[in-house]
């Protein structure tokens, strides 16, 4: 269970903690399991990325025995905030079902994942909630809050007044929802460390580990991930296969490796502008990385290209480099 639950982060913060937390509540053990914890805002339509990716990972993590619940908060009133759906909470609900069904349709098993409703639960647990969110405030200055603000895909300086409660609020929900794993993407890192940051601040023993799952990268050229604004930036659940072929066909697929180095962001440089990818990566090549984390991600898995099969990336991305495979393979 530990391995393959590994694999679903680009980074585990830290394996120790969750080879422990696996011996001590996983498979085998008298206790009741333990809980992995992910966040999404209802906000349009739903990306490769967001249904097969993650359909794929969750089933991972709750693969039938390893005694754990996914727990999906369904951030309908934080959609409202990052004003999604033109502010109506109603859209947003509406959009929030249409999710979970896509899900179900993508091959989510649902046996051991749990959805709830930020609205409601906050609503009927307010006494709980609000207290540990005023906690979790008082404890940080703005300017760590404003970091913070990567994770709804904002510039620091064009954040709103609720748009400063995001962060305190999703680290709220790491307690209330008594994650054991937050399993999110990488663009939420921050956010999963101020949590842990809490842990220390409140003298709380247990951190929650973080599980931090790779961005796909967008369709075109130097897109760090995909943007549901952007229709040709990503595959999407309801594409016709027309519109997947031609979607792939047109992708920025580079087959030489950047020479020169990036520059590092400075702590003076926004937020919101910094990578999201953990891992030093020459090429960015959307096509390859759709390989690497969605074609090759369930056990044997294998990719065909022209006469030859491959069953790991690593052979596959030097085939590439090589000329052994090309663009249209």
């Amino acid at each position: 269970d530990y391995e393959r639950i590994l694999t679903v982060g680009e980074e585990c913060i830290s394996a120790e903690e969750l080879k422990g937390l696996i011996t001590a509540k996983g498979r085998g053990s008298d206790h009741q399991g333990f809980n992995l914890y992910d966040g999404f805002e209802p906000s349009g339509r739903m990306h490769i990325a967001q249904g097969v990716f993650k359909a794929m990972n969750v089933n991972k993590c709750t693969f039938p025995g390893t005694n754990s619940t996914f727990v999906f908060w369904v951030a309908d009133w934080f959609a409202l905030m990052n004003d999604k759906m033109g502010g109506d909470l109603e859209k947003i609900k509406i959009v929030g079902q249409y999710l979970i069904e896509v899900w179900k349709a993508a091959g989510m098993d649902l046996s051991n994942v749990v959805f709830k409703w930020a609205s409601e639960e906050i609503t009927q647990n307010a006494h709980i909630y609000w207290p540990t969110m005023l906690d979790v405030a008082r404890r940080f200055n703005i300017t760590r809050i404003k970091k913070c603000c990567q994770i709804m895909g904002r510039m620091e300086g064009s954040l709103t007044s609720a748009q400063v409660l995001y962060p305190l609020m999703q680290c709220t929900d790491v307690f209330f929802l008594k994650a054991d794993i937050c399993q999110l993407g990488v663009d939420q890192r921050k956010v999963n460390m101020l949590a842990r940051e809490y842990c220390d601040a409140a003298k709380i023993k247990r951190k929650p580990i973080i599980l931090s799952h790779h961005m796909l990268y967008g369709l075109k050229a130097g897109q760090e991930k995909m943007s549901k604004s952007d229709p040709d930036s990503a595959v999407f659940m309801e594409d016709t296969a027309e519109d997947v072929d031609r979607k792939i066909m047109a992708a920025y697929c580079p087959s030489k490796e950047e020479v020169s180095e990036s520059a590092r962001p400075s702590q003076s440089d926004d937020a919101g502008r910094e990578s999201m990818h953990l891992k030093e990566d020459t090429l960015k090549n959307p096509c390859l990385d759709y390989i690497e984390n969605i074609i090759l991600s369930p056990p044997g898995a294998t990719f065909t290209a022209g006469s030859a099969t491959y069953t790991d990336f690593v052979s596959i991305r030097s085939a590439f480099l090589a000329g052994d495979i090309s663009e249209t393979e």
